[in-house]
């Protein structure tokens, strides 16, 4: 029992470690391409328009191994990959694609999530702000990828089949990610939700320079949605 045991364990690293290994350096390829494109739209946006309007300020910053940003004007695009590997939940639509069905272990998946902050959230370390993630974009072996996200980037890339990651392709969805985020204004709370006001919340607010502050784009992911209608 026991040696059918050890060579199950073998047999499991096998097909799974191994595995998520390779999609991990895929993934690690891909994020670093990413993070590539966005110093290039960085710089080229510098160009183009902070000779317009100097006060604008544009600028790309890796903090990390897995981490990217890009500031322009108030708003901040952050880049960051997961360093696990994920699968989708076993009723998820990607089961039913004939790419999949010719090989389950494609479904597995590494991840780069995009999320937009405003630039004052971090700059004040404004740790009750909130973001919102724009999009995810989920990677296999192959570099074949799909993503969910809000806006256009809910359905253009959905064919996890047809779509290879390319340099275009990631340009794209960056460069649509950065026009949610501009298009995506701040609104101002109801006054009586912030009528009311201790004095130690007041003075934490100050400390933390000012309210809490955050960009709500208000959607569910393609996965949420098939799992709250399943419900």
């Amino acid at each position: 029992m026991q040696d059918e045991n050890y060579k199950e364990i073998l047999s499991q690293l096998e097909s799974k470690a191994s595995l998520k290994q390779a999609i991990y350096r895929s993934t690690a390829e891909v994020f670093g391409l990413t993070k590539t494109i966005l110093s290039k739209i960085a710089a080229k946006l510098h160009h183009d328009y902070t000779q317009k309007d100097p006060s604008v300020e544009v600028n790309y910053r890796e903090n990390n191994q897995f981490e990217a940003q890009l500031k322009f004007s108030g708003d901040m695009l952050m880049l960051s990959m997961h360093s696990n590997i994920f699968n989708f939940d076993e009723g998820h639509s990607i089961f039913q694609t004939s790419y999949v069905k010719a090989d389950e272990n494609l479904s597995y998946c590494g991840v780069i999530y995009i999320h937009n902050f405003l630039a004052d959230s971090i700059k004040y370390n404004r740790l009750a702000d909130e973001g919102s993630l724009i999009a995810r974009i989920l990677v296999n072996k192959e570099k074949h990828f799909m993503v969910e996200g809000d806006g256009a980037l809910g359905f253009l890339y959905e064919d996890f089949e047809a779509n290879l990651i390319t340099e275009e392709k990631l340009t794209d969805i960056l460069e649509k990610s950065i026009l949610l985020c501009l298009n995506t204004d701040l609104l101002l709370p109801p006054f009586a939700q912030i009528k009311d006001v201790t004095l130690h919340q007041k003075q934490t607010l100050v400390a933390a320079s000012g309210y809490p502050t955050g960009k709500r784009l208000g959607y569910l992911f393609n996965s949420e949605v098939q799992q709250n209608n399943n419900q």
